[in-house]
């Protein structure tokens, strides 16, 4: 709830920490023109240093990092400290970062948030149905008010008979199963269908060798 009043008051970044690495510190020769001009797609760069020497760069894209404050606005070898800190993580953690001092300061959190599988949401989603019901959770007095705060991340009507005047319903093992019919649930049915859709792809023909032995 804290991370979606900074988003609706825009005062959360979600961004690449992007800084740059020193390859070569002190090259002594000018660098050929095909070296600049092959490494500047590969983001690569030349730079001629004020004793006359050059270094050569390459911009990197890091770690994820949702924050109260810009990261772009941190110097180039602060971003580089921060991200070594958090590769101490799995690459399947987004850093979380929101400091004293910037919006949304007098409740600060550091920690780092787990991306899930496709799987694993819709296990967690299942297992809300009847294994661990989520429940209402007060809002802390710091954090600003939200339009909406629901109790379920998407909840899900399990009837014994046909639902009525909803789009979709699901019939298994007995029972009809349907979103509920909220702006917040249709919301979040929508964004699972576009998940769903970026970690699937379409299945081209593809011929399949048939050796027959003799």
């Amino acid at each position: 709830m804290h991370l979606q009043w900074l988003n609706d008051h825009r005062k959360l970044f979600v961004r690449s920490l992007v800084f740059e690495e020193t390859l070569i510190a002190d090259f002594r020769q000018v660098p050929r023109a095909d070296d600049i001009n092959n490494g500047f797609d590969k983001g690569l760069r030349w730079r001629q240093k004020p004793d006359g020497n050059y270094e050569l760069t390459r911009l990197n894209a890091g770690r994820v990092i949702v924050s109260n404050f810009d990261p772009m606005a941190m110097t180039d070898q602060e971003r580089f400290e921060l991200n070594e800190s958090i590769r101490q993580n799995p690459k399947g953690f987004v850093h979380l970062a929101i400091r004293p001092g910037g919006p949304g300061g007098d409740l600060p959190v550091r920690g780092a948030i787990k991306l899930r599988s496709m799987l694993q949401i819709l296990n967690f989603l299942a297992n809300g149905i009847r294994t661990w019901k989520e429940f209402d959770v007060a809002p802390d007095s710091r954090t600003g008010e939200v339009a909406r705060s629901p109790s379920e991340t998407m909840k899900i009507n399990v009837t014994g008979n046909q639902p009525e005047n909803v789009p979709e319903w699901v019939y298994y093992d007995g029972r009809y199963y349907s979103v509920n019919d909220s702006y917040w649930d249709r919301t979040s049915f929508s964004l699972l269908g576009i998940m769903f859709q970026s970690t699937v792809g379409e299945v081209e023909n593809v011929g399949i060798p048939i050796t027959i032995s003799k």
